[in-house]
Protein backbone atom coordinates (compact mmCIF):
# COMPACT_ATOMS: atom_id res chain seq x y z
CA UNK A 1 0.00 0.00 0.00
CA UNK A 2 1.58 3.33 -1.09
CA UNK A 3 0.67 6.88 -2.07
CA UNK A 4 -2.61 8.59 -1.24
CA UNK A 5 -4.32 5.58 0.43
CA UNK A 6 -1.55 5.54 3.05
CA UNK A 7 -1.98 9.24 3.80
CA UNK A 8 -5.73 8.78 4.13
CA UNK A 9 -5.13 5.85 6.46
CA UNK A 10 -2.82 7.99 8.60
CA UNK A 11 -5.63 10.50 9.08
CA UNK A 12 -8.41 8.09 9.99
CA UNK A 13 -6.75 5.01 11.52
CA UNK A 14 -7.85 4.01 15.02
CA UNK A 15 -6.07 0.66 15.35
CA UNK A 16 -5.32 -0.48 18.90
CA UNK A 17 -2.61 -3.00 17.95
CA UNK A 18 1.06 -2.09 17.73
CA UNK A 19 3.56 -3.69 15.32
CA UNK A 20 6.00 -5.81 17.29
CA UNK A 21 8.99 -3.92 15.87
CA UNK A 22 7.98 -0.69 17.65
CA UNK A 23 6.18 -1.88 20.77
CA UNK A 24 9.19 -1.26 23.03
CA UNK A 25 9.24 2.42 22.08
CA UNK A 26 5.83 3.01 23.61
CA UNK A 27 6.58 1.67 27.09
CA UNK A 28 3.12 0.13 27.20
CA UNK A 29 1.28 3.02 25.51
CA UNK A 30 -1.21 1.63 22.96
CA UNK A 31 -1.85 3.75 19.85
CA UNK A 32 -2.67 3.61 16.16
CA UNK A 33 0.49 2.36 14.43
CA UNK A 34 -0.59 -1.18 13.51
CA UNK A 35 -2.45 -0.48 10.28
CA UNK A 36 0.30 1.78 8.97
CA UNK A 37 3.00 -0.89 8.97
CA UNK A 38 1.56 -2.12 5.66
CA UNK A 39 2.63 1.24 4.21
CA UNK A 40 6.20 1.10 5.47
CA UNK A 41 8.97 0.19 3.02
CA UNK A 42 10.58 -3.19 3.66
CA UNK A 43 14.02 -4.44 2.67
CA UNK A 44 13.76 -7.36 0.24
CA UNK A 45 17.37 -7.48 -1.05
CA UNK A 46 20.19 -8.44 1.34
CA UNK A 47 23.29 -6.25 1.41
CA UNK A 48 26.21 -8.22 -0.04
CA UNK A 49 28.74 -5.57 0.86
CA UNK A 50 29.22 -1.81 1.27
CA UNK A 51 26.93 0.44 -0.81
CA UNK A 52 28.18 3.78 -2.17
CA UNK A 53 25.63 6.59 -2.09
CA UNK A 54 25.13 10.13 -3.40
CA UNK A 55 26.47 10.18 -6.95
CA UNK A 56 23.74 12.61 -8.12
CA UNK A 57 22.41 15.84 -6.56
CA UNK A 58 18.71 15.07 -7.07
CA UNK A 59 16.20 12.68 -8.63
CA UNK A 60 12.66 12.64 -10.09
CA UNK A 61 11.12 13.90 -6.86
CA UNK A 62 7.89 15.91 -7.11
CA UNK A 63 6.28 16.25 -3.68
CA UNK A 64 6.76 15.10 -0.09
CA UNK A 65 4.27 15.16 2.78
CA UNK A 66 4.99 14.59 6.47
CA UNK A 67 2.27 13.93 9.05
CA UNK A 68 2.67 13.73 12.82
CA UNK A 69 -0.17 12.32 14.90
CA UNK A 70 -0.17 13.18 18.61
CA UNK A 71 -2.58 11.08 20.66
CA UNK A 72 -3.44 10.02 24.19
CA UNK A 73 -5.83 7.67 25.94
CA UNK A 74 -8.82 9.04 27.79
CA UNK A 75 -11.73 7.56 29.73
CA UNK A 76 -15.13 7.83 28.05
CA UNK A 77 -18.40 6.95 29.72
CA UNK A 78 -19.65 3.51 28.61
CA UNK A 79 -16.75 3.18 26.16
CA UNK A 80 -13.81 2.80 28.51
CA UNK A 81 -10.37 3.90 27.33
CA UNK A 82 -10.36 5.47 23.86
CA UNK A 83 -7.62 7.11 21.84
CA UNK A 84 -8.00 10.76 20.83
CA UNK A 85 -5.53 12.86 18.94
CA UNK A 86 -4.64 15.49 16.36
CA UNK A 87 -2.81 15.35 13.04
CA UNK A 88 -0.28 17.98 11.96
CA UNK A 89 0.74 17.88 8.30
CA UNK A 90 3.07 19.80 6.04
CA UNK A 91 3.77 19.18 2.35
CA UNK A 92 6.39 20.48 -0.04
CA UNK A 93 6.38 20.46 -3.83
CA UNK A 94 9.77 20.42 -5.57
CA UNK A 95 11.14 21.86 -8.78
CA UNK A 96 14.80 21.53 -9.71
CA UNK A 97 17.16 22.95 -12.32
CA UNK A 98 20.71 21.74 -13.07
CA UNK A 99 23.50 23.99 -11.83
CA UNK A 100 26.64 22.83 -13.58
CA UNK A 101 27.27 19.12 -14.02
CA UNK A 102 27.15 18.13 -10.34
CA UNK A 103 24.57 20.32 -8.58
CA UNK A 104 20.88 21.26 -8.66
CA UNK A 105 19.02 24.42 -7.67
CA UNK A 106 15.96 23.20 -5.78
CA UNK A 107 12.84 25.21 -5.07
CA UNK A 108 10.47 23.82 -2.44
CA UNK A 109 6.93 25.19 -1.97
CA UNK A 110 6.14 24.32 1.66
CA UNK A 111 2.82 24.59 3.45
CA UNK A 112 -0.24 23.01 5.06
CA UNK A 113 -2.54 21.50 2.38
CA UNK A 114 -5.59 22.83 4.27
CA UNK A 115 -4.20 26.38 4.42
CA UNK A 116 -2.87 27.53 1.01
CA UNK A 117 -2.00 30.93 2.48
CA UNK A 118 0.61 29.23 4.68
CA UNK A 119 2.82 28.33 1.69
CA UNK A 120 6.40 29.63 1.72
CA UNK A 121 9.12 29.28 -0.91
CA UNK A 122 12.52 27.85 0.06
CA UNK A 123 15.52 27.58 -2.25
CA UNK A 124 18.65 25.51 -1.73
CA UNK A 125 21.64 24.34 -3.74
CA UNK A 126 22.42 20.63 -3.48
CA UNK A 127 25.55 19.07 -4.94
CA UNK A 128 26.35 15.51 -5.90
CA UNK A 129 27.87 14.14 -2.71
CA UNK A 130 25.25 15.84 -0.56
CA UNK A 131 26.80 19.22 0.23
CA UNK A 132 23.83 21.55 0.57
CA UNK A 133 23.27 25.20 1.42
CA UNK A 134 20.45 27.71 1.40
CA UNK A 135 20.20 30.46 -1.21
CA UNK A 136 22.66 33.26 -0.50
CA UNK A 137 23.47 36.78 -1.62
CA UNK A 138 25.25 36.82 -4.97
CA UNK A 139 23.60 33.64 -6.27
CA UNK A 140 22.33 33.47 -9.84
CA UNK A 141 19.48 31.56 -11.47
CA UNK A 142 16.62 30.44 -9.26
CA UNK A 143 18.71 30.91 -6.13
CA UNK A 144 19.00 34.65 -6.84
CA UNK A 145 15.33 35.00 -5.86
CA UNK A 146 16.17 33.79 -2.34
CA UNK A 147 13.90 32.10 0.19
CA UNK A 148 10.89 33.45 2.05
CA UNK A 149 12.31 32.04 5.30
CA UNK A 150 16.11 31.50 5.11
CA UNK A 151 16.17 29.69 8.46
CA UNK A 152 13.63 27.13 7.20
CA UNK A 153 15.68 26.70 4.03
CA UNK A 154 18.68 25.83 6.21
CA UNK A 155 16.64 23.16 8.01
CA UNK A 156 15.49 21.75 4.65
CA UNK A 157 19.09 21.58 3.45
CA UNK A 158 20.00 19.55 6.53
CA UNK A 159 16.99 17.22 6.62
CA UNK A 160 16.33 16.43 2.95
CA UNK A 161 18.88 13.61 2.91
CA UNK A 162 22.44 12.59 3.64
CA UNK A 163 24.87 15.50 3.76
CA UNK A 164 28.08 13.79 2.67
CA UNK A 165 29.06 10.76 0.56
CA UNK A 166 28.64 7.52 2.46
CA UNK A 167 30.04 4.04 1.90
CA UNK A 168 27.39 2.24 3.93
CA UNK A 169 28.34 -1.19 5.26
CA UNK A 170 25.84 -3.81 6.48
CA UNK A 171 26.82 -3.04 10.09
CA UNK A 172 26.91 0.74 9.63
CA UNK A 173 25.13 3.08 12.07
CA UNK A 174 23.82 6.36 10.69
CA UNK A 175 22.53 9.30 12.67
CA UNK A 176 19.61 11.02 10.95
CA UNK A 177 17.76 14.10 12.22
CA UNK A 178 13.97 14.11 12.18
CA UNK A 179 11.59 17.00 12.82
CA UNK A 180 8.04 16.33 14.04
CA UNK A 181 5.23 18.83 14.61
CA UNK A 182 3.39 18.51 17.94
CA UNK A 183 2.19 21.28 16.95
CA UNK A 184 5.50 23.12 17.45
CA UNK A 185 8.62 21.60 15.84
CA UNK A 186 10.23 18.74 17.78
CA UNK A 187 13.73 17.79 16.67
CA UNK A 188 15.43 14.55 17.60
CA UNK A 189 18.13 12.28 16.16
CA UNK A 190 17.60 8.70 14.97
CA UNK A 191 20.21 5.96 15.21
CA UNK A 192 19.73 3.79 12.10
CA UNK A 193 21.08 0.41 10.93
CA UNK A 194 20.58 -0.89 7.36
CA UNK A 195 18.15 -3.77 6.84
CA UNK A 196 18.92 -4.18 3.14
CA UNK A 197 17.93 -2.99 -0.30
CA UNK A 198 14.62 -2.21 -1.96
CA UNK A 199 13.26 -0.88 -5.27
CA UNK A 200 10.97 2.16 -5.31
CA UNK A 201 9.68 3.54 -8.62
CA UNK A 202 12.54 1.81 -10.39
CA UNK A 203 15.19 3.30 -8.09
CA UNK A 204 17.53 1.41 -5.78
CA UNK A 205 17.07 2.30 -2.11
CA UNK A 206 18.31 1.28 1.31
CA UNK A 207 15.89 0.60 4.17
CA UNK A 208 17.03 1.27 7.75
CA UNK A 209 15.67 0.27 11.15
CA UNK A 210 15.86 3.33 13.37
CA UNK A 211 15.47 4.18 17.05
CA UNK A 212 15.71 7.25 19.24
CA UNK A 213 15.48 7.66 23.02
CA UNK A 214 16.33 11.23 24.02
CA UNK A 215 15.64 13.79 26.67
CA UNK A 216 14.43 16.95 24.90
CA UNK A 217 14.47 20.29 26.70
CA UNK A 218 13.32 23.45 24.90
CA UNK A 219 11.25 26.52 25.82
CA UNK A 220 8.14 24.52 24.86
CA UNK A 221 8.96 20.95 25.84
CA UNK A 222 10.69 19.08 28.66
CA UNK A 223 10.19 15.38 28.00
CA UNK A 224 11.61 11.97 27.19
CA UNK A 225 10.97 11.15 23.52
CA UNK A 226 11.16 7.59 22.19
CA UNK A 227 10.73 6.60 18.53
CA UNK A 228 11.25 3.45 16.48
CA UNK A 229 10.55 2.57 12.86
CA UNK A 230 12.04 2.61 9.36
CA UNK A 231 13.67 5.12 7.01
CA UNK A 232 14.17 4.65 3.25
CA UNK A 233 16.98 6.47 1.42
CA UNK A 234 17.54 6.78 -2.33
CA UNK A 235 21.01 5.36 -3.07
CA UNK A 236 21.85 7.51 -6.08
CA UNK A 237 21.03 10.89 -4.50
CA UNK A 238 20.99 10.19 -0.75
CA UNK A 239 17.55 11.81 -0.48
CA UNK A 240 15.24 10.44 2.24
CA UNK A 241 12.19 9.01 0.48
CA UNK A 242 9.99 7.77 3.31
CA UNK A 243 9.69 7.31 7.06
CA UNK A 244 7.32 5.46 9.36
CA UNK A 245 8.07 6.10 13.04
CA UNK A 246 6.03 5.43 16.16
CA UNK A 247 6.76 6.19 19.77
CA UNK A 248 5.94 8.00 22.98
CA UNK A 249 6.48 11.39 24.64
CA UNK A 250 6.42 11.64 28.42
CA UNK A 251 7.07 14.81 30.40
CA UNK A 252 5.62 18.31 30.21
CA UNK A 253 4.91 20.95 27.57
CA UNK A 254 3.42 24.41 27.24
CA UNK A 255 1.61 26.30 24.48
CA UNK A 256 3.76 29.44 24.64
CA UNK A 257 6.62 31.20 26.40
CA UNK A 258 4.36 32.64 29.11
CA UNK A 259 1.99 29.66 29.39
CA UNK A 260 1.93 27.22 32.28
CA UNK A 261 3.72 23.89 31.98
CA UNK A 262 1.28 20.96 31.68
CA UNK A 263 1.81 17.23 31.96
CA UNK A 264 2.30 15.49 28.59
CA UNK A 265 1.87 11.75 28.06
CA UNK A 266 1.32 11.23 24.34
CA UNK A 267 1.72 8.63 21.64
CA UNK A 268 3.53 9.78 18.49
CA UNK A 269 3.12 8.53 14.93
CA UNK A 270 5.15 10.10 12.13
CA UNK A 271 4.93 9.37 8.42
CA UNK A 272 6.81 10.96 5.53
CA UNK A 273 6.33 9.97 1.90
CA UNK A 274 7.89 11.17 -1.36
CA UNK A 275 5.90 11.34 -4.59
CA UNK A 276 7.73 10.94 -7.90
CA UNK A 277 7.40 12.84 -11.16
Amino acid sequence: MTGRPCRQLARRSRSRILPRSVVNAFVGFVTIAGSLTRCAPAADQPMKGPVETMEAPWGPFARQCATTRVSHMTQRWRRGDVEVGDNYQTCMGFSAMPSGHDAAEITASVGNPDRPSSTVILRILRQAGGATRKAASGDTGLLAQGSDVPEAAQVLARDIGLTSPQLISPNETLELPVQLLIPFPLETVLSCRPDGGHRDHGRDTLVFSCRSNQKVHTDRLDAQVQLAGVEQIDIQSGVRLSSVLAGHLSGRSRSGDNAAWLSANNGLLYRREMEFE
